[in-house]
């Protein structure tokens, strides 16, 4: 058994409680649409504070809901606490009993002990560096979270769902499991969700993608993929397709992508700028409002998102703009049903 964490009387329901609040779940079970493995019967006697919250439970909540752990006054305790009590008298009298051998029978503990939770690792396949996965590192980059556990992409529902299906797939394609999807209750908010340590491990320990908060950390685009020109369109598709905009405002038709962390963003409009696409870049946002820099974005990056690729395609073809409360409509339409991603557009660029 992992460590527990020891609250005060009272403040592990207040704890539970909070992050409910903070997540906008109406009720303590609908904090299980976020992925946790445990039954609902056992989440409600951590509520009723009749068992102590395992660490990693704990971790992964402060996580998700913005919690400082430090803050909280709370213990950490060894698994086998309760054995511990009881057992550490009678280890006493073997340590002065059989001094020598205690130290023998450890040695060999260790080294036979496996490493805890190994075992419960999912196998993943472990994909070479291309441009699929690249697009999926964009995408993650672009609206995702991650810790040692969990990997979450976050979108609107009504209009993110199809890509979620394509991401889905290219998730499978590239690891060999298959992820998540889920609705939260009473949102409009979708969530994909990798539950796989050893994804969450390939992808920190090769491409330095941090757990935590990407803004606080400054987590960005991966060196090998800044370096190589073909990884480097892939993986703005797929940050445009997360995080981006393709839209009208005003008489323009813009593409955009914003970001509040402040070296993603430098490395976004450098790419934009090489690729001749981007013509502005400031405190929150790179992109371009030129309707041939829009055009040559999809000649050259294109896109595995149906609502930027819907929204593009009337302008360019049908020579009119549609608001997002349409999109649904063109959804059902077989021309973007059987599209082939990701989409691009036949032009001058080679």
């Amino acid at each position: 058994m992992g460590q527990r964490v020891l609250f005060k009387k009272g403040e592990q329901r207040k704890f539970l409680d909070l992050v409910r609040i903070r997540l906008n779940s109406p009720s303590l079970k609908s904090l299980l649409q976020f992925g946790f493995k445990i039954k609902y019967s056992v989440l409600k006697n951590y509520f009723s504070e009749s068992l102590l919250l395992p660490k990693s439970f704990f971790d992964d909540l402060c996580h998700l809901s913005k919690i400082n752990p430090e803050s909280l006054n709370v213990r950490y305790l060894e698994g086998n606490w309760g054995q511990i009590i009881g057992g550490k008298k009678a280890m006493q009298v073997l340590i002065k009993k059989y001094p020598q051998k205690i130290k023998k029978w450890r040695k060999l503990a260790m080294l036979n002990s496996p490493v805890i939770g190994d075992s419960n690792l999912k196998e993943i396949k472990i994909p070479e560096l291309d441009e699929k996965l690249a697009e999926f590192i964009g995408a993650y980059l672009g609206d995702g979270t991650l810790n040692k556990y969990q990997l979450r992409i976050a979108g609107d529902h009504r209009y993110d769902f199809y890509y979620y299906i394509y991401l889905s797939n290219l998730i499978f394609e590239l690891f060999g499991i298959k992820p998540s999807i889920k609705k939260q209750k009473n949102r409009n908010t979708s969530i994909l969700l990798i539950s796989s340590k050893n994804v969450c491990s390939f992808l920190n320990k090769n491409f330095n993608l941090k757990y935590g908060n990407k803004i606080h950390n400054q987590t960005t685009i991966p060196k090998q993929i800044l370096e190589n020109e073909k990884l480097s369109i892939a993986c703005l598709r797929g940050l445009i397709d997360t995080d981006g905009s393709v839209t009208r405002r005003g008489n323009q038709f813009c593409l955009q992508f914003t970001a509040h962390n402040k070296l993603l963003l430098s490395h976004v409009s450098n790419i934009g700028e090489k690729l001749g696409i981007f013509t502005y870049f400031d405190k929150t946002g790179a992109g371009t409002n030129r309707w041939k820099n829009v055009v040559r974005y999809f000649e050259l990056v294109g896109s595995s998102n149906l609502k930027h690729i819907i929204r593009f395609y009337v302008r360019k073809y049908e020579n009119k703009s549609i608001y997002r409360k349409d999109l649904p409509f063109y959804f059902k339409q077989d021309l973007y049903r059987d599209l082939d991603l990701p989409f691009k557009i036949k032009g001058p660029v080679v």
